[in-house]
C-alpha cells in the first residue's frame, strides 16, 4: 500500500507525529509517497484536527482517494483516531480492515446582480456560510428551494450544512444533527429577528438558492471557513449536493455515536 502524509505542520504535535509515521510504515511495510507525487497513493493519511481534514478533502478529493484522520489538534471530530491509535490505525487501513464511509459534499457558485455569469464552483464538505460584513446591522437574506421562495430573513446569516458538518457552526447556531449517511442537507439561520425561525432539513437534490435583499456591508461567503466571495444586494449563490463524494475511513470497531459522547459531552447522570 502507498500512503500520502498531508500533516499540519505548525501543530506542537505534528514533528513527533511524522516521525511515529515513518516508523510505523517502515515496521508495517507501507511506502510513503511524498504530496507532489499523491496521485500515485491508495491513501491520504491526514495528521492534523479538523481543519487539516478540511483543507486535505477542498485540495485532494477531485483524486478520488479515501481519507484517513490521525487528530493531532484539539477537537478531531472529523477524525478516525486520536494519535495514540496511529500504528493500528495504519495496520487496519493496510490490511483492509477500515470501514469505508462516503460523504457528501455541498457544490456552489456565485452570480453577480442574480442573472450574472456563474462563478467557480465551490465545494464544501463541512457548510457554505453566507454572514453579514463589518456592520452591526442585520442583513435581509432571501431563501428559495427549488425556485419556491421560502422567506426573506432579516438575521446575522445563513449556514447550508451538509451531515457531516451539522455538528459544525450549524449545531451551535440551533441546527439538527444528521447522521453522516443522511440523503439531506440543513439550512440554518443565524440569529433570525423572529422566535419562529427554525432550520430545515433538506433533500440532498434540492436547489437552494440564497439572494443578499438588503445589507449595509459586503455579505461573506465561505466554504468550509474560506472566504469565497462579498456578495452585495442583488448577488445570489445556488447550492445543491454535488456529484463528487469523498471517502472517509473508519476504524473497524467505530461507534457512530462515540463521537457525540466522547468529542459533544453527551454524559448525563443516571439518577437511582
Amino acid at each position: 500500500m502507498k500512503v500520502c502524509v498531508l500533516c499540519n505542520e505548525t501543530l506542537p504535535a505534528a514533528r513527533g507525529a511524522l516521525d511515529r509515521v515513518r516508523r510505523a510504515a517502515k515496521a508495517l511495510g507501507v511506502s510513503l509517497v511524498a504530496p507532489a507525487q499523491a496521485r500515485r497513493a491508495d491513501l491520504f493519511l491526514v495528521l492534523g484536527g479538523d481543519g487539516s481534514m478540511l483543507r486535505a478533502v477542498r485540495e485532494r478529493s477531485a483524486l478520488g482517494i479515501p481519507f484517513l484522520g490521525v487528530n493531532a489538534g484539539s477537537l478531531g471530530y472529523l477524525t478516525a483516531t486520536p494519535l495514540e491509535g496511529l500504528e493500528e490505525a495504519l495496520r487496519a487501513a493496510r490490511d483492509g480492515e477500515c470501514a469505508v464511509e462516503e460523504r457528501s459534499l455541498l457544490r456552489a457558485q456565485v452570480r453577480r446582480g442574480g442573472n450574472g455569469r456563474a462563478g467557480a464552483a465551490r465545494l464544501a464538505l463541512n457548510d457554505l456560510v453566507a454572514m453579514r460584513g463589518e456592520t452591526g446591522r442585520v442583513a435581509a437574506l432571501e431563501l428559495s428551494v427549488d425556485g419556491r421562495d421560502v422567506s426573506t430573513f432579516l438575521c446575522d446569516g445563513l449556514i447550508l450544512a451538509t451531515p457531516t458538518g451539522s455538528t459544525a457552526y450549524s449545531l451551535s447556531a440551533g441546527g439538527p444533527i444528521l447522521l453522516p449517511a443522511a440523503p439531506a442537507f440543513v439550512a440554518t439561520v443565524v440569529c433570525p429577528h423572529t422566535l419562529a425561525t427554525r432550520p430545515l432539513v433538506l433533500p440532498a437534490e434540492s436547489v437552494v438558492t440564497v439572494r443578499v435583499a438588503r445589507s449595509e456591508a459586503p455579505v461573506a461567503f465561505s466554504a468550509d471557513g474560506v472566504l469565497c466571495a462579498r456578495l452585495r444586494p442583488g448577488d445570489t449563490f445556488s447550492a445543491t449536493t454535488a456529484a463528487l463524494r469523498v471517502r472517509l475511513l473508519s476504524l473497524p470497531d467505530a461507534d457512530p455515536f462515540a463521537p457525540l459522547r466522547t468529542k459533544l459531552g453527551w454524559r448525563g447522570t443516571v439518577l437511582p
